[in-house]
């Protein structure tokens, strides 16, 4: 299964086709969602300026959140809502400061 798509948030406006893991439900329901995150990377870097390895951080942590919020809903009786019971942050310095 794949999806093709005309990928506008893309540099000349690609169309793609991507290879879909055999277990895909609906590849609209794919092509949709990555349509519209795309559309929201690319209009939060155009107003923030935020940094490619920024964004490629915050969408790897919503992956692997929302992997784990799957595995936890595939074993439980009813939806879990994530809790991060504990985070530790530590800032590195940055030169000159």
């Amino acid at each position: 299964m794949t999806i093709a798509m005309n990928a506008s948030v893309l540099p000349s406006d690609m169309d793609i086709e991507l290879p879909l893991h055999p277990a895909t439900d609906n590849a609209d329901d794919v092509a949709t969602l990555l349509s519209r995150v795309l559309g929201v990377v690319e209009e939060f870097t155009a107003c923030r300026g935020a940094s490619a390895s920024d964004v490629v951080q915050a969408l790897s942590v919503a992956t692997a959140l929302r992997s784990a919020m799957a595995e936890v809903d595939a074993v439980s009786e009813a939806p879990q809502q994530p809790r991060l019971l504990h985070v530790d942050v530590q800032r590195q310095a940055r030169p000159g400061l």
